[in-house]
């Protein structure tokens, strides 16, 4: 079987060149627990795609997020977007676990007859990746990557393994969904939320396409073992997406030049910058 899964260099000996990718449409969506119902089955812009009637309604919650960052995101682009050949990558952030409680609970006291059905497709790590892409017919790869508290940093390293590599999972346009909890919820004995955080999600289409990498936008720039970014602690995905969901709303082509960088576990660094920053870091 051929993994699907990103390979690191090695972190030994001299570092790398930059891999360089163009942002072609972002969109950052950000709901509260109890305002993720009413986007189950509408909120999202009119010139979006159309999703099927329902589509959403067993969803776990940061599918239901990052779904409609994804349409954002197709919303901002001028011309319709081909999406069939691109391919998914769902990275979320402790996804499923107010689901999984309470089937939990209902399961000990009512037995199997009381698990839904839906709970497996809904609640799973790929149901994000796979919702985006049947929902949306993006008939390239889909996966859902990490799960934990690095998704953010296994979410990116995953695309860039993608779109620079070779094989069944290589592709010129990448779909990269991010989702996760600001504060994860606080749930009692049956699996009930007792708190109301904001559940955030990130959606970024990226390619290593040379037309697009030669305009103007958004870059991403992931260089391994940068000698400053050994000395930086690797930050992990709640408050990273939330300063990611910042970078990517506040930033404006007449404003000051776009900043924003990630420290990887593993010593590499990130970062989205504006075009003209994007070529210089790469020719340095």
């Amino acid at each position: 079987m051929t993994s699907l899964m990103p390979s690191l260099p090695p972190t030994a000996g001299p570092a790398r060149a930059p891999y360089l990718v163009a942002v072609t449409a972002r969109a950052t969506v950000a709901a509260r627990l109890t305002e993720i119902p009413a986007l189950r089955d509408g909120g999202w812009p009119e010139s979006a795609p159309a999703l099927p009637r329902r589509f959403l309604r067993h969803a776990d919650e940061q599918t239901v997020v990052g779904m409609h960052a994804v349409l954002a995101a197709i919303a901002t682009i001028p011309e319709p977007l081909k999406r069939e050949g691109h391919g998914v990558i769902a990275s979320s952030c402790q996804a499923g676990r107010i689901a999984a409680a309470q089937t939990l609970v209902q399961a000990k006291h009512g037995g199997g007859v009381t698990v839904s059905t839906q709970i497996v497709p809904q609640g799973s790590l790929h149901s994000l990746a796979g919702a985006v892409s049947v929902g949306l017919g993006m008939r390239g790869p889909n996966i859902g990557v990490s799960g934990g508290p690095n998704a953010l940093s296994e979410g990116l390293l995953t695309a860039f393994s993608w779109l620079n590599g070779s094989g069944p999972a290589a592709c010129d346009t990448v779909w990269l969904v991010i989702t996760g909890w600001d504060d994860e919820p606080a749930l009692d004995a049956d699996g009930r939320p007792t708190t109301d955080p904001v559940c955030r999600g990130v959606a970024l289409a990226i390619t290593c396409e040379a037309a697009a990498l030669s305009v103007g936008g958004q870059h991403l720039t992931l260089q391994f073992d940068p000698p400053a970014a050994s000395r930086c602690p690797p930050t992990t995905t709640a408050a990273s997406l939330r300063s990611l969901a910042d970078a990517v709303t506040a930033h404006d082509s007449s404003a000051a030049p776009l900043e924003w960088s990630h420290h990887m576990p593993w010593g590499g660094t990130v970062w989205l910058t504006a075009a003209t920053t994007a070529h210089r870091q790469e020719a340095a």
